[in-house]
């Protein structure tokens, strides 16, 4: 059923603008006792590109990366790692589907985003199953003042507009956008064409001195959503004819804990045409219900926090209609039918031994997986330590250690049908996937300048790789031993209190047991970002450049080094009326978005013009 999009806007006012709240991964209460792993938080402000997609606003983070096909539901990977072992969440909703890409949060409409954040390095301490990679985090914007905002793109003829507003405990918002098929720098037709409706209710209450009780609802409807792919588009061609989810997070609060209780509703539909041969359409639904508990206390006088998850797949569905156009015949087959349960509690502490900082903690899961007649049960404990050392007050070290796994997706172990790759069949026999990481970081901080440098290695054990059979069949395969390396440095100069430059690089590197390179291992990047911000002007500019990419895995086609440029301006005429013009591309270079083998060029040169305006 499709969600109410409508809500009542525009009805009261308020003397703010918007109201900003940070709620970055499980440090829900705010505190600075388990900082080791920070998460790189990206405002809705600092956006330099399209902004289509959540991917867009964390490109710029030296460990994530886009990766696989194009279009609006473009999917990426962190440190090396991609699809399902990166775990999405939106407003503490984790994000469970079952496209092969990965988890998209592309469903939501930017505009109706506050923060997005990314923790590399494994996660499964406090996320459990998925969090090989680490976790991108999501938070929803509120609004507290009637706010319209329209924009229009060149080239896609991309157009949107937002009306949102609320009051000290409510906000509404409504968001519309479309878009035309786009074009690449050689003017040849990249069909990424969507309309999406998406809207937002959030609801705060202080119940008393002690509780706070918050309900957020997001919810969308997609229609018409081309994924753009190197394909020849007069042979085959795949969308997203419609795509609907619903997501209620309510939460409880103290000074020292947070209860909350979600649920995700998803219904959407894929059809892959092969001209002249047959069409393929191809239904998912299910219900992701679910409730953790997360408690800060002390033990000994020593900080400790403790929680604990339940996360259940419940009704999925995903069933297949096959027309054929040369016998006009019908075949509908049911492909999954099943559930997922996943039942998890943690623990972790904070200590210092002489002048080290140490945290560490541990978790156990306990995971139930269904489909049809068949069964599958696993138990997992994961767990990790870090130590930080401070030499003065301008050098600092993190080294730490953890593991984390995966257990296998319903459509990895039971999907067989089409897909817009062509035939995937699922491996029954797949085992669950475990990773051992170690990072080592070295941080240098003065009155103007920060340096960071950043180490990993990543050991996987039965990793999930997927494979070849013929040209038009995949499928899925253990590999025994897998291993991901990289290095990642960053310097920021404060020149002023007005200027700010960020100079960022990454590279990777990853193999199997056999010396082959892994699918999904991003070229080397280095970004140069500066950000000038004036009484009442903005201005932002993101230089790009990505090295040659000659290692590549099975699935994937070198690449060519290429420097790129984004550029974001903002005129704030008043205090109601705000400007901004975004050109990304701006060199106007042809090159493909990602080194997969179905990878498109990436758009040609695009101006996007924004008019915001906020009644006080």
């Amino acid at each position: 059923m499709t969600p109410t999009l409508l809500l009542p806007i525009l009805m009261t006012s308020n003397t703010s603008i918007e109201s900003i709240e940070v709620i970055a991964a499980k440090d829900l209460l705010h505190t600075n006792n388990f900082n080791h792993t920070k998460a790189n938080v990206v405002s809705s402000n600092k956006v330099t590109t399209a902004n289509n997609t959540i991917a867009d606003w964390l490109t710029k983070i030296p460990s994530f990366s886009l990766n696989g096909q194009g279009g609006l539901y473009q999917s990426y990977s962190v440190r090396g790692l991609s699809r399902w072992r990166i775990k999405t969440s939106i407003n503490n909703i984790p994000v469970l589907t079952d496209r092969r890409a990965g988890n998209s949060a592309s469903f939501i409409d930017p505009s109706l985003i506050d923060t997005a954040s990314v923790i590399a390095g494994p996660s499964s301490m406090l996320y459990g199953s998925g969090a090989i990679a680490g976790v991108v985090s999501i938070e929803s914007a509120t609004f507290q003042a009637p706010t319209i905002k329209l924009s229009v793109t060149n080239s896609d003829n991309a157009r949107s507009i937002l009306v949102a507003n609320g009051g000290d405990k409510t906000s509404f918002a409504f968001a519309h956008r479309l878009a035309d098929e786009g074009q690449a720098a050689n003017k040849e037709t990249l069909y990424s064409a969507y309309e999406q409706s998406s809207a937002s209710f959030t609801n705060k209450t202080k119940i008393n001195d002690k509780y706070t009780l918050q309900t957020r609802w997001l919810g969308s409807l997609s229609k018409d959503v081309q994924k753009s792919s190197a394909d020849d588009f007069l042979k085959k061609h795949s969308i997203y004819p419609e795509d609907i989810h619903s997501l209620t997070d309510i939460s409880l609060v103290s000074d020292s804990w947070v209860l909350n209780i979600f649920d995700h509703y998803q219904n959407w539909d894929s059809k892959v045409t092969r001209v002249g041969k047959r069409e393929n359409l191809t239904s998912h639904q299910s219900h992701t219900i679910g409730s953790s508990f997360y408690k800060e206390d002390k033990y000994l006088s020593a900080p400790i926090r403790y929680g604990f998850d339940w996360v259940s797949r419940v009704g999925v569905k995903i069933n297949d209609k096959e027309k054929s156009f040369s016998s006009d015949s019908l075949y509908e087959k049911a492909l999954i039918d099943g559930s997922y349960h996943n039942f998890g509690s943690f623990i972790q502490g904070a200590f210092a031994i002489n002048e080290i900082e140490f945290n560490a903690g541990s978790r156990v899961d306990a995971i139930q997986l269904n489909n049809l007649k068949d069964s599958r049960t696993e138990q997992f404990l994961s767990g990790n330590i870090s130590a930080k050392y401070d030499f003065n007050n301008q050098h600092s070290s993190l080294i730490s250690v953890g593991n984390a796994f995966r257990f296998p997706t319903l459509t990895e172990l039971y999907f067989n049908g089409v897909t817009p790759r062509g035939v995937t069949l699922g491996n029954q026999n797949l085992k669950t996937e475990s990773s051992t990481s170690y990072e080592l970081t070295h941080s240098i901080k003065f009155d103007e300048v920060e340096f960071k440098g950043v180490y990993f290695k990543t050991r996987l054990n039965n990793y999930i790789e997927r494979i070849s059979l013929n040209e038009n069949t995949r499928s899925y395969i253990n590999l025994d031993k897998a291993k991901i390396s990289g290095l990642e440095l960053s310097a920021a100069y404060m020149f002023d209190k007005n200027i700010k430059s960020t100079l960022s690089y990454s590279t990777q590197t990853g193999e199997n047991e056999v010396g082959n390179t892994l699918n999904d291992i991003s070229p080397t990047k280095m970004s140069f970002i500066t950000e000038v911000n004036l009484d009442n002007f903005q201005f932002i500019t993101d230089i790009y450049y990505r090295g040659k990419h000659s290692e590549v895995g099975s699935a994937e086609s070198t690449l060519a080094s290429v420097i790129s440029a984004n550029i974001n301006t903002r005129w704030f005429i008043n205090e109601e009326l705000e400007i901004s013009m975004g050109v990304t591309n701006l060199l106007n270079k042809l090159y493909r978005t990602t080194a997969d083998e179905d990878a498109p060029f990436t758009n040609e040169r695009r101006i996007k013009l924004n008019v915001s305006w906020h009644r006080f």
